[in-house]
């Protein structure tokens, strides 16, 4: 990424649903399996960061080291706290039938279990005591592991870091251990409606397809994984060869991009061959499936494809989701009203993955409305390239009764911008995913390409994505004996 360039990061990742005992965030509720923590609409840092924040002019680092790991350092003058991301080549997609599920098992198993150096609780409790904070996450496409700490510590906490990443030894026994936390954790998110319709979702929206793959696996796939399996994965996907790090700290403080040059430039691995993957093949017809839960109301999913990490109609697509799903008038939702479909929630997300693109909507509604609920949504849905997103659609004194849901959602869309920036952790993990699976991709400037959009781009991007008729519905019904007891 060249110093003047204004380029556009996307970030989604994908984690489990975890026992309270287990959670890594301490301060977020992990809910969704195959649904995203983190959809940051992140910028170059040259050309956000205003002068006042930050003096001298912020800058970028940029280098490969000989052994092939890329990295990227953004400079914030006196932050206290260094934030550093660890991208991996390594996510479900990579699995096969017999190994579903490994790639977020060897996670758990590098964050929790194995011996390296040292013990892993030694490990840990030398981290907690420089109050670092570390965290990891596997999606589809990546695997990431997280290291925030204060800065005066970052040298020793950074060596721990390393250790617990690249040097683990995996025994029996304690994958014996994680893998009965794995189960427990495929049980709760089994139990939760919109983990389970997500999860339900990807298998039919890539019917055949590696991002069909199970995130967390199955009970059967966990159950036969061995040791030897994990640590032959273990050392061909995590090889820096096949990882970009990504760090946003004060470069001038502690010879910051010294510490990383020497750190991680003693790391050995092999290139790592990850062919790429053919995109999915159309769908031939809407799916439509039914699960039943213990729960009070029905949830009603409905998943199309999208564009993925590095197709500019993705831009399009941000708008649409702020439009349909956001704000203080989401277009969905009046729609949706309009028709006499009264909704208890309404949440509209769009993920993007290196191959394809994922637009869910997630409605909450009383049983005896899911089918007109699915019927008015979807009828919306395929007559939205016909939609006045602004005044600017239609002539004279009707252009006083429009709404400009372009102009606001492009208003949203900056704030979150914006806001991404004040999180050097969620910029860290965009950077090192970007690296990754872009390379040398530049996509256009975020902002500008934004302003640019007019109201026939995002009728143009709805007719392809939404207008069709090919989609995966997913109902999650309150059992029968639940739903009579209300």
């Amino acid at each position: 990424m060249k110093k003047n360039e204004k380029t556009f990061f996307r970030v989604d990742w994908e984690m489990g649903f975890m026992p309270a005992s287990r959670k890594k965030f301490p301060f977020i509720n992990l809910g969704f399996l195959a649904l995203a923590f983190l959809s940051s609409l992140i910028l170059d840092p040259v050309d956000l960061f205003p002068s006042s924040t930050l003096s001298p002019e912020p800058k970028e680092v940029s280098f490969t080291l000989d052994n092939q790991l890329r990295v990227l350092l953004i400079d914030r003058p006196n932050s206290p706290l260094v934030h550093l991301v660890l991208a991996i080549g390594f996510g479900s997609r990579d699995e096969t039938p017999e190994t579903y599920g490994l790639a977020h098992c060897l996670e758990h198993l590098v964050l929790f279990r194995g011996t390296r150096s040292k013990e892993i609780e030694v490990i840990n409790r030398s981290l907690r005591q420089k109050g670092a904070w570390v965290n990891g996450h596997t999606s589809r496409d990546l695997t990431l592991f997280e290291l925030s700490l204060p800065a005066q510590a970052f040298a020793a906490g950074l060596k721990d870091f390393i250790d617990l990443v690249f040097n683990a030894q995996i025994e029996e026994a304690e994958l014996e251990q994680e893998k009965e936390i794995i189960l427990e954790e495929m049980s709760l998110q089994a139990s939760e409606p919109l983990s389970l319709a997500a999860s339900v979702a990807y298998e039919n929206l890539f019917p055949g397809h590696p991002y069909a793959h199970p995130l967390i696996g199955t009970k059967e796939t966990i159950s036969q994984l061995t040791a030897a399996t994990i640590m032959e994965a273990y050392h061909h996907y995590y090889s820096p060869a096949n990882c970009a790090l990504s760090v946003v700290g004060d470069l001038n403080q502690g010879q910051l991009e010294k510490i990383i040059r020497d750190y991680f430039g003693q790391l050995k691995g092999e290139i790592v061959n990850r062919p790429p993957i053919a995109p999915p093949a159309p769908l031939a017809k809407t799916i439509r499936l039914t699960e039943e839960l213990d729960e009070s109301q029905s949830h009603l999913l409905i998943a199309f494809r999208a564009p993925n990490f590095s197709q500019l109609e993705q831009y399009s697509f941000d708008l649409l989701t702020a439009i349909l799903g956001q704000g203080l008038n989401p277009l969905l939702a009046l729609a949706l009203n309009s028709r006499r479909v009264p909704l208890a929630n309404l949440a509209i997300s769009y993920y993007s993955h290196q191959y394809s693109g994922v637009f869910f909507i997630h409605l909450i509604v009383e049983p005896k409305y899911v089918s007109n609920a699915e019927n008015e949504a979807l009828r919306f849905l395929r007559q939205l390239h016909r939609e006045n997103f602004s005044p600017d659609d239609v002539l004279g004194e009707s252009r006083d009764y429009i709404y400009d849901f372009l102009q606001s959602a492009k208003n949203l869309v900056k704030l979150n911008a914006a806001r991404s920036l004040e999180d050097g952790l969620s910029l860290a993990a965009a950077v090192s995913s970007y690296l990754l699976l872009l390379g040398e991709t530049q996509l256009p400037s975020y902002l500008e390409t934004i302003d640019r959009l007019q109201s026939s781009d995002l009728r143009q991007t709805a007719s392809r994505y939404l207008g069709r008729p090919e989609a995966v519905v997913v109902v999650i019904n309150p059992k029968k004996k639940a739903a009579k007891e209300k």
